[in-house]
């Protein structure tokens, strides 16, 4: 991504760790999209943004030995990171490229990302440039967060906290909250078919609330906002705050919703 398409949570080993933590939460939900939009053996796939690779791993897992994923990013040390750890897995292949300037000279039976056109400037030009490089009849499998909705069942201090926190940095940073929900737009403004809409989310109650997805994100945002004067890390207390979080909303009988992810699937003539 250009400087204005930039992933503007930083491309340290620390986030590319939290990126792995966060696929614990995200990848069954995936994994699901990639199955119903068609995504099967043999297929070419491109994975766009693929920070960890975990997105990749996913693909390859269904296109199967006699298939290929191109897993790109812009982040060279995430890249490397992703070689590293998935290099038993001969059908991934990593490269490094700039979203805001695509041009592989190569087209796919499918093309999938995941949270990623949320941290565009121009998500719509994206979507219109990947379909490009798709073959007839190939597939656009968008995956994308919306952070709008209420996030539990019941009101607690420590939630609203991390709620506010977290919604004021994704403003400030112009990261886009509602991608998930826009996403059917988004593939009208780009001139694409109506894609077929799946909604999912973690969700849970008790020891098994998802607080930890929550307060992963925070974690990314903490130096954001610790450098901008609105919070300290030290006052958070961010190595205790999932099982604070937890019994609070547990106290309360509370079903916390994790963010939900909405996808988008369309076949591109």
């Amino acid at each position: 991504m250009t400087e204005q398409n930039r992933y503007v949570l930083g491309e340290s080993a620390g986030e590319h760790s939290r990126l792995r933590d966060q696929s614990v939460v995200f990848d069954p939900l995936t994994r699901q999209l990639h199955s119903e939009a068609g995504i099967a053996a043999g297929m070419s796939v491109l994975d766009i943004g693929t920070g960890a690779g975990d997105v990749a791993v996913i693909a390859a897992d269904l296109v199967g030995p006699d298939g290929h994923v191109l897993a790109v990013d812009r982040d060279r040390t995430a890249l490397d990171g992703a070689r590293s750890r998935l290099g038993h897995r001969p059908e991934i292949e990593f490269a490094e490229a700039d979203l805001g300037s695509l041009d592989l000279d190569r087209q796919f039976d499918a093309i999938v990302g995941r949270a990623v056109l949320m941290h565009l400037r121009s998500p719509v030009e994206v979507l219109e440039r990947l379909a490009r490089h798709l073959h007839p009849g190939g597939l656009l499998v968008m995956h994308e967060l919306d952070l709008s909705h209420d996030w539990a069942s019941a009101d607690t201090p420590l939630l609203e906290r991390v709620r506010e926190l977290v919604l004021q940095a994704f403003d400030s940073l112009g990261i886009h909250s509602r991608m998930g929900r826009d996403l059917f737009a988004g593939f009208r403004a780009a001139g694409l078919p109506d894609p077929h809409l799946t909604v999912s989310a973690p969700v849970g109650g008790g020891a098994e609330a998802p607080s930890f997805g929550w307060v992963n994100a925070l974690a990314a945002l903490l130096p954001y906002l610790e450098g901008q004067g609105i919070v300290n890390g030290d006052e958070l207390g961010i190595d205790s705050l999932t099982q604070r979080l937890t019994d609070e909303l547990d106290a309360e009988d509370a079903t916390l919703l994790g963010p939900v992810m909405y996808g988008a699937y369309c076949t591109v003539a």
